[in-house]
Parts: structure tokens; sequence; C-alpha cells
């Protein structure tokens, strides 16, 4: 069966999927993951310190329990934000093209090529396609914006045949 010379692709890319990808590229970095676990491990140790020293649960507790939780998604959210709606070339329909020499990403007002070989992984992840060009920076592209399960299988081949990890795609 003869692959795809080059595969072109214009995935819809909104709020919200910048914010899903947001987070799963937290999980891609250890570090990252541990310090975005500190401030829920900060709210449950609050409550443990509490419950310990058997002090009342007032609503001050349960509120500074809640921020702590809540701090790292609502960060998250805030940062895709100001980036989405702060920035107009953020909301430019884009397309992919995945030829020879890479990954090719045009635009309105930009254009820019990761060369295969700064691909180093690629990885199915929570409904994204993800080609790694560094430790937790990834082209994240929605798997329904390639339906076709033989295009996912072309772009994943291209990419195995340029030197990407495919294991976990």
């Amino acid at each position: 069966m003869d692959r795809p010379q080059e595969i072109r692709l214009s995935p819809a890319f909104g709020y919200w999927d910048r914010v899903r990808a947001a987070l799963v590229l937290i999980v891609e970095r250890p570090w990252i993951l541990a310090i975005a676990l500190i401030w829920p491990l900060a709210g449950l140790g609050l409550l443990v310190f509490a419950w310990g020293n058997g002090l009342r649960f007032t609503g001050e507790l349960w509120l500074a329990v809640v921020l702590a939780m809540l701090f790292v998604p609502t960060m998250v959210l805030l940062n895709t934000a100001f980036a989405y709606f702060g920035h107009r070339q953020s909301r430019e329909p884009f397309a992919y093209l995945f030829d020879a020499d890479g990954v090719h990403v045009s635009a309105t007002t930009y254009e820019y090529t990761h060369k295969w070989p700064a691909i180093f992984k690629v990885k199915r992840s929570a409904g994204f396609l993800m080609f790694f060009f560094s430790p937790g920076c990834a082209h994240c592209i929605p798997l329904r914006a390639i339906a076709d399960g033989a295009t996912q299988a072309d772009l994943v081949a291209m990419a195995a045949a340029h030197g990407a990890d495919v294991s976990r795609a």
C-alpha cells in the first residue's frame, strides 16, 4: 500500500481544545506535574492538619482547601484565555502540511516548519494526536480533525519513517 507523499489538515482548534491540550501537556513533564500537584496536596495537607489537631472545619478552612484544589485548573483557564482572546493570531484558522521535509503550519499572518529531526515523539492522548518537538511542547491535533483512521495511520507512519518514537501512537 502506498503512503501519501503529503497530508493536509485544517483542524478547528478552539479555546476548549487549547485548555485540554494544556492540561494534557502538564502530565508530559514530570517536574511540571509535581509542581502542579503541590497545590491540591497542600489543600489536603491543610485538612489533615486541621483534623489531626482537632480544629473545627470552618468555612474559611474549606475555602482555603477549595482554592488550593482549583489553583492549577484556574491558572490554565486564565493563561489560555489571555493567549487565545488576547492575541488575534491565536484565533486565526491554520493548516498543517505533513510532507517529506517535516510539519508545516501556516495561517494568515505566520508560517513555520518543524523539520522531521525536531519531531522526536508522536503520541495519542486525550483525543489528540501529538507531535512533540520539545519536552512538554507538541503540535496537538484533535483526533476529530483526522476522522479517517487511515490518515491517522499515515501520519504516524510518516513520523516513524523519519525517526520519531511512535510506540504510544
